[in-house]
Order: structure tokens, then sequence, then C-alpha cells
């Protein structure tokens, strides 16, 4: 394989908006090649050719992969189900807070609790960091989650596709756990019902 067509891969496997519809063939390859051209290969007009022909021969490759793995997130998301809490607090600290914690996630540079909301003030006069109107979402999937690549990625993607951002994400097991605005969760949780209608 050359290496422009190298090139285009890596670059699209880090775009996966740009993998799909390559992938499903929703794309004008030649309007795509003239964008890749200017972003991977600035000031290299004799590139197009090369960067259209990798995006041809990586939608035949990916088609029938990209069909198979949509079709095991599609499976795994439609028996999972989605809860909403309300009135929850994220606190930053360096150590256990003190009260009743929903979720928790630990890394080198601190604790990241979620906490009901009734506690923000007693965690505040503590000292500690607390961000507050917030809603806690919570995807409740089959066990074959953890073997199944993509659901993840499917979940997140959709909610940034409306323009929400994920403030805080943790994994556990088959719980799926992300914090958004209060603001945003009615749309998050119609993203997610959507995902996982049954219909």
């Amino acid at each position: 394989m050359s290496t422009t067509a190298n090139v285009v891969r890596l670059y699209l496997k880090r775009r996966p908006q740009l993998l799909s519809m390559v992938s499903n063939g929703i794309c004008n390859y030649s309007s795509l090649a003239r964008r890749l051209q200017h972003e991977i290969f600035p000031g290299k007009k004799s590139e197009f050719t090369a960067i259209k022909a990798a995006l041809l021969r990586l939608s035949r490759e990916e088609s029938s992969q990209e069909k198979d793995w949509e079709r095991d997130v599609e499976k795994i998301l439609r028996a999972s189900t989605v809860e909403v809490r309300s009135d929850v607090v994220v606190v930053s600290s360096k150590g256990g807070i003190g009260v009743p914690v929903i979720a928790t996630s630990n890394s080198k540079s601190g604790v990241m609790s979620v906490v009901d909301s009734s506690y923000a003030k007693q965690l505040r006069k503590k000292g500690l960091k607390v961000i507050d109107e917030l809603s806690l979402v919570i995807l409740y999937s089959p066990p074959h989650l953890q073997d199944t690549p993509g659901c993840v990625s499917t979940l997140l993607n959709a909610i940034a596709s409306e323009g929400i951002n994920v403030l805080e994400f943790i994994s556990c097991h088959t719980d799926t756990l992300m914090v958004v605005r209060n603001s945003d969760a009615v749309r998050v949780y119609g993203i997610l019902c959507s995902l996982t209608s049954k219909n």
C-alpha cells in the first residue's frame, strides 16, 4: 500500500465520522479528497488522485466490516436501558470526601466523585471544588458490552453530534455513566432512548 494510502487510512481512523461516511458510501469522494489534500498534504496538488484512490479502496474494505460492527453495537444498545438522576454534583478531591458517593473515579491527579447535590454546601465548606447543576445519565447494558467494540464511541459520537459535552465519563462493568449539565439531560436522554429503542 502506498504511503499516501497509509496516511489517509490513519487520518480517517482518527476521524470516526468521516470514516463512517466513507464506509457507508455516503460522501462525495472527490470533495473529501480535496479536503484531505488540504488538511493532510497542504500545498501538494499532486496527491489528489492518490487520496481519492485511497478513499475508494478504503470504502470497499471497510463497508463489510462496518456493517458487522454496527449490527453488533445495535444489538447491545437495543438490549440496554437508560436512567437519569438529576441534581448531582461532581467533586474533585485528593481522597475521600466524607459523604455518600454515587460514583467515583480515581486517577493520578485525584478523585472525582459524583454525589447528591444536597451535600454541595457541606463540601464547599471543606474547600473542595464542586461543580453543580448536573445530571447523571446511566446506561445499563448486557454483559457482552465488554466484548463489543464501538459501543462507547457510538454513544459519545451521538451526543457530541448534538453539540453536547459529557463532563465526566465512567465505565463500570456493564454500566456506562455520563455526567452532563442539567440543561442537556433531557436531550441526552432522548438521544440514548433513540439508540436503545426496541422499535
